[in-house]
């Protein structure tokens, strides 16, 4: 095409008037440039790389796998760059974004010529230390806490049913490590310990970081006993809970075996002692919980009886020790023989685990076993269930008058996950979980066992349990 006369007239004049004005130019300089016209000077560098950096974005803009896009015009370089459109854009559009492909980082130079002194940090594995934990067998120290291991094997006192549950632990005699002239007693990881307060004459349990202050003179504890009695008694604690002291509902279990001196020779504390467990007996039936019967004497001391009411322990008047023998003898026992299955080598307190004899291959031989002293402290009503297919059912229930469900006061077991609960819509007591709390607050049913009729869950007999997706009867 040519340009027209017209449209090349005003230039000409531009031309002209600025050659009169302005000094002659080179001749290398008569042609006019972009450049001049937009304020640059041939040859000169602007202030600010605006092709490069919009080049650098429209790069950017040009990925593979991306989303719709618009053009836009780039005047630094005079062409259309394709954008992509705005991710909200896109949403409203019903288009998915993909997901970017993690950008690989480069190979430093240093590296791919083997640089010694350039040092790669690997990705850091965090172990079990790192995160404040122990590998197995191996607790973390405590600071403050005596040195070397908890022996494991010792007599040890279990406590459950702390409001902090960290106290809820089994804790270990320490002989080595006394305090006020009496051992102390410490968790297999030493962060809690048991001690003897010398001044005040009581029990208390502490934190192992305070062991310090414990040797220095001072007092410090989470819990403690108002009264001096021994430490396996569950009565008399106090803890501290949301800055006051309060009386909790313990469980307590005091262990040795038969390797162990005797711990029972106190005859004030055989006093107080209700319930004792046997383990490690050859013969099998012999391993359970003994209650006590006050009611129950023969031969002139009261007598211990599993929960079966088939075996029991009791004094032998002649020959001066104790013993364990079953229903079948108890006209003979009464008569003043002396049957049995296990007996004391000694006369001391049968719940001593040292000095007890029972027959193996016909021969009586010592007995390796382990006792357990059962002490609990709880208000209200308890009941101990045994025999539901669902052993997490098989514990002990304590009431909780103030925890009302469906008009009358639950029973819940010293975890607080199971509880007995009163059904007001079928007239029956139930077994149920703490997740179905709400659900049986609300009036509904649930529960893993119930009774087949109205009478109190006391009752041995009239039990359902869940089994699969039906329902059998079992006994309990």
């Amino acid at each position: 095409l040519k340009a027209s006369p017209s449209f090349c007239r005003p230039l000409h004049l531009a031309i002209l008037q600025r050659e009169r004005c302005a000094p002659p130019l080179p001749r290398s300089s008569t042609m006019f440039r972009a450049s001049d016209i937009f304020g640059r000077r041939p040859g000169s560098t602007p202030n600010k790389p605006l092709a490069a950096a919009k080049a650098g974005a429209a790069q950017k803009r040009l990925q593979p796998d991306s989303g719709p896009r618009t053009g836009t015009w780039d005047p630094a370089t005079g062409k259309y760059y394709q954008e992509e459109l705005p991710a909200d854009i896109q949403e409203l559009m019903g288009v998915k974004k993909k997901l970017k492909a993690e950008a690989q980082p480069e190979q430093d130079e240093r590296e791919a010529w083997g640089d010694q002194d350039f040092v790669k940090k690997q990705p850091r594995v965090l172990g079990p230390s790192t995160v404040g934990l122990a590998a197995k067998g191996r607790p973390v120290s405590v600071v403050g806490a005596p040195p070397g291991p908890v022996d494991t094997d010792s007599p040890s006192v279990e406590y459950r049913g702390f409001s902090k549950v960290d106290l809820n632990d089994r804790y270990y005699e320490r002989p080595e490590v006394p305090i006020n002239q009496r051992p102390t007693y410490w968790a297999s990881d030493s962060h809690y310990f048991l001690y003897w307060q010398g001044e005040v004459q009581r029990w208390s349990i502490c934190d192992g970081a305070s062991f310090p202050a414990v040797k220095a003179g001072q007092l410090p504890g989470w819990a403690y006993k108002q009264d001096h009695r021994h430490l396996c008694q569950a009565g008399g604690w106090m803890e501290a809970w949301n800055g006051e002291w309060r009386e909790p509902e313990l469980e307590v279990i005091f262990r040795s075996t038969s390797h162990h001196k005797p711990q029972w020779d106190d005859p004030i504390i055989q006093k107080s002692i209700t319930t004792v467990e046997f383990n490690g007996f050859s013969m099998k039936e012999l391993n359970t919980r003994y209650f006590l019967r006050a009611d129950e004497t023969i031969q002139g001391r009261p007598s211990y009886w599993d929960m079966s009411g088939v075996y029991f322990v009791y004094w032998q008047q002649q020959t001066r020790r104790w013993a364990i023998c079953d229903l079948k003898c108890i006209d003979a026992v009464r008569d003043g023989q002396c049957p049995g299955w296990a007996y004391r080598a000694d006369s001391s307190h049968f719940a001593n685990a040292c000095g007890w004899m029972e027959t193996r291959s016909n021969q009586w031989v010592d007995a390796i076993i382990e006792t357990s002293i059962v002490g609990s402290c709880t208000k209200g009503l308890k009941v101990e269930f045994s025999g539901f297919s669902k052993q997490e059912l098989n514990t002990t229930y304590v009431e909780k008058a103030e925890e009302q469900i469906q008009g009358r006061g639950s029973y819940w077991d010293l975890s607080g996950t199971y509880f007995l609960y009163w059904q007001s819509s079928m007239k029956r007591w139930a077994i149920c979980d703490k997740v179905s709390l709400q659900l049986a607050k609300s009036g509904l049913t649930p529960g893993w066992a119930y009774r087949t009729d109205a009478q109190h869950f006391a009752k041995s007999s009239g039990w359902m349990e869940s089994w699969g997706r039906d329902w059998r009867t079992t006994s309990v």
